[in-house]
Protein backbone atom coordinates (compact mmCIF):
# COMPACT_ATOMS: atom_id res chain seq x y z
CA UNK A 1 0.00 0.00 0.00
CA UNK A 2 1.16 3.64 -0.62
CA UNK A 3 0.12 6.43 1.19
CA UNK A 4 -2.68 4.90 2.78
CA UNK A 5 -4.57 7.00 5.06
CA UNK A 6 -4.12 5.86 8.67
CA UNK A 7 -7.82 5.54 8.93
CA UNK A 8 -8.27 3.30 6.33
CA UNK A 9 -5.32 1.04 7.13
CA UNK A 10 -6.44 0.82 11.02
CA UNK A 11 -9.65 -0.07 9.53
CA UNK A 12 -7.84 -2.56 7.50
CA UNK A 13 -5.69 -4.58 10.18
CA UNK A 14 -8.72 -4.96 12.13
CA UNK A 15 -10.87 -5.87 9.44
CA UNK A 16 -12.72 -9.04 8.20
CA UNK A 17 -11.77 -9.90 5.04
CA UNK A 18 -11.44 -13.08 4.90
CA UNK A 19 -14.30 -13.80 1.68
CA UNK A 20 -12.17 -11.93 -0.20
CA UNK A 21 -9.02 -14.60 -0.01
CA UNK A 22 -7.08 -14.42 -2.91
CA UNK A 23 -8.25 -11.38 -4.44
CA UNK A 24 -7.39 -7.61 -4.95
CA UNK A 25 -9.17 -5.46 -2.86
CA UNK A 26 -9.72 -1.57 -3.01
CA UNK A 27 -10.02 0.31 -0.29
CA UNK A 28 -11.70 3.65 0.37
CA UNK A 29 -13.02 5.41 3.22
CA UNK A 30 -12.92 2.15 5.49
CA UNK A 31 -15.03 0.76 2.98
CA UNK A 32 -13.89 -2.24 -0.21
CA UNK A 33 -15.03 -0.61 -3.05
CA UNK A 34 -14.13 -3.19 -5.47
CA UNK A 35 -12.46 -6.58 -5.52
CA UNK A 36 -11.04 -9.07 -7.71
CA UNK A 37 -8.27 -10.98 -9.53
CA UNK A 38 -6.75 -8.50 -11.40
CA UNK A 39 -4.93 -5.74 -9.53
CA UNK A 40 -4.90 -3.13 -12.34
CA UNK A 41 -8.24 -3.55 -12.83
CA UNK A 42 -9.54 -3.06 -9.38
CA UNK A 43 -7.35 -0.41 -9.42
CA UNK A 44 -9.18 1.43 -12.02
CA UNK A 45 -12.47 0.13 -11.01
CA UNK A 46 -11.73 2.02 -7.83
CA UNK A 47 -10.33 5.07 -9.28
CA UNK A 48 -13.52 5.36 -11.47
CA UNK A 49 -15.54 5.46 -8.71
CA UNK A 50 -14.09 7.43 -6.33
CA UNK A 51 -11.98 9.64 -8.87
CA UNK A 52 -10.91 12.27 -5.78
CA UNK A 53 -9.81 9.37 -3.57
CA UNK A 54 -6.29 7.44 -3.52
CA UNK A 55 -7.60 3.77 -2.68
CA UNK A 56 -5.15 1.27 -1.00
CA UNK A 57 -4.90 -1.37 -2.84
CA UNK A 58 -3.87 -4.81 -0.94
CA UNK A 59 -4.19 -8.80 -1.71
CA UNK A 60 -6.06 -10.85 0.73
CA UNK A 61 -3.76 -13.95 1.38
CA UNK A 62 -5.75 -17.33 0.86
CA UNK A 63 -4.80 -18.40 4.19
CA UNK A 64 -3.97 -17.08 7.09
CA UNK A 65 -0.36 -16.19 8.33
CA UNK A 66 1.11 -15.59 11.24
CA UNK A 67 3.55 -12.79 11.48
CA UNK A 68 6.42 -12.97 14.37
Amino acid sequence: MINVPSKDFNWFVNANLSKYRGQYVAIVDKKVVTHGDNAKEVWENAKRQHPDKIPALTKIPRDDILVL
